[in-house]
């Protein structure tokens, strides 16, 4: 998957930064931007003021709560670097330090929404959706939306009125997909679903009750154990790159955010999130955004009413090509396997290859053609790890056949499935097999099947 990093790099970016790192191996990662928000802004240099109202400032601001441009430079490459041997060794497609830093570029960061003016990080996104490569192009919106406005504007300005407009619309429309950790700016509603409404955008903000923000006033830590303290300082917060993890009152603070309490327990306890106990889970919010992205046996970026570690997306408009995530759930679910995969793969950061977990690779046999209403049809599985739990299951919320299927199993490594006679032709039936292999850290990888009724 070919994506592009857009952040505005406060401290629940840098933690989804982390993450995002350890699982570039699998993804094509050609740009990562930094970009302005709402929540964070440079200012121009010069002195001039901005306002808008509804936002944390009263006043007009210079600039604000801006953490600058060296943050992945300084602290989060040469982490990286000392690691970056290990994880290579446990897979060689990991990227180098040396090659991520030649992917950094500044976007439009003056001020919330700016997009006057080309960028570095503008024109890098404005080429890569002009070059010749056909795939799809991610474009990760972890905090405004504006970098990405200025290089589809830029795109306008070079080729409206003239013979190619119509034809290099159609072709960056049908190549962008933006992926949108909520709408941090107004340059979606303004610029970009008017001027190019058949660009994919998926608002993902929905799966902020798994990854956002954890302070369940006052009733402590809410979402498990994988996201408490404990779990976390063993499992998480280790070695170079782990340590630069942000979790609750882990006296860490991000340099030029007054608003950055976290960390500090008596300026939390007067903050808008309450604090939970120390190195509790605080917040990665732009999981969100490349979770649909990893190979999990369940991806399918193209296709967002698919679920998977992402989430589950509905269309909301056409007109803009709008989609939005459905209810918590369909991240939720997922979250206990994406909790030890993360750290499966910051153990690789410690130590070479053969000390560490691998998730195995499950495969469905059969399900082609149809099934009759009454009727069934057998799946079978195919196997690769060691001492592999299988499990399969209906994923309702995916077919659209409203009521259960009867599964029955004959053994762990296959199962009849019996379609209800009250089934419709037409409707679709959604199975997953669900492989978890045993360890320390128990992985789980998955496979689908959509059984066609007729």
């Amino acid at each position: 998957m070919r994506t592009v990093v857009t952040t505005d790099m406060e401290q629940d970016d840098l933690a989804s930064l982390i993450r995002y790192l350890l699982y570039t191996n699998e993804l094509d990662t050609v740009g990562i931007v930094y970009t302005s928000s709402r929540f964070h802004w440079a200012g121009d240099g010069a002195g001039t003021t901005f306002f808008l109202p509804g936002r944390e400032y009263g006043t007009p601001q210079t600039s604000w709560r801006w953490t600058g441009v060296r943050t992945i430079q300084d602290q989060v490459l040469p982490a990286y670097a000392k690691v970056v041997k290990n994880l290579q060794d446990h897979d060689r497609n990991y990227p180098s330090p040396e090659r991520l830093a030649s992917l950094i570029a500044v976007g439009n960061i003056a001020f919330e929404g700016e997009m006057a003016s080309d960028t570095p990080g503008s024109d890098l996104i404005r080429d890569l959706l002009l070059d010749d490569d056909s795939r799809p192009l991610y474009l990760q919106a972890w905090g405004g939306t504006n970098t990405i406005a200025r290089a589809l504007r830029s795109i306008e300005e070079r080729y409206s009125g003239t013979a190619e407009w119509t034809a290099v619309r159609a072709a960056v429309s049908a190549k962008a997909v933006i992926l949108a950790s909520g709408f941090q700016d107004e340059t979606y509603a303004g610029y970009i679903a008017p001027h190019w409404p058949r660009i994919r955008v998926t608002d993902l903000s929905g799966g902020y009750a798994t990854w956002g923000y954890n302070c369940d006033d006052g009733r402590g830590n809410t979402r498990g154990d994988l996201f408490g303290g404990a779990w976390l300082r063993r499992n998480i917060q280790i070695g170079p790159l782990g340590s630069l993890y942000r979790s609750w009152l882990d006296g860490q603070a991000m340099a030029g955010d007054p608003l950055d309490v976290f960390g500090d327990p008596e300026a939390a306890a007067g903050g808008w999130c309450k604090p939970l106990a120390p190195y509790d889970f605080l917040s990665e919010g732009d999981n969100v955004v490349f979770n649909p992205l990893l190979d999990t046996g369940l991806r399918n970026p193209d296709d967002p009413t698919l679920g998977g570690w992402g989430g589950q997306a509905v269309q909301v408009s056409t007109e803009p090509n709008l989609w939005r995530l459905v209810p918590v759930d369909s991240t939720t679910r997922w979250a206990t396997a994406a909790q030890y995969d993360f750290a499966a793969r910051m153990r690789w950061t410690l130590a070479p290859h053969g000390s560490g977990a691998y998730p195995p690779r499950v495969r469905i046999l059969g399900g082609s053609g149809t099934v009759a209403p009454g009727g069934s049809v057998v799946l079978k599985s195919e196997v690769t790890g060691r001492r592999v739990a299988l499990r399969w299951w209906q994923y309702r919320e995916e077919g659209t056949f409203p009521g259960p299927v009867t599964l029955s199993a004959r053994s762990d490594d296959r199962v009849t499935v019996t379609i209800p006679a009250e089934a419709r032709p037409g409707q679709t039936v959604s199975i997953i097999l669900e492989g978890t292999a045993d360890g320390r850290h128990p992985l789980t990888r998955y496979d689908r099947v959509i059984l066609n009724i007729g």
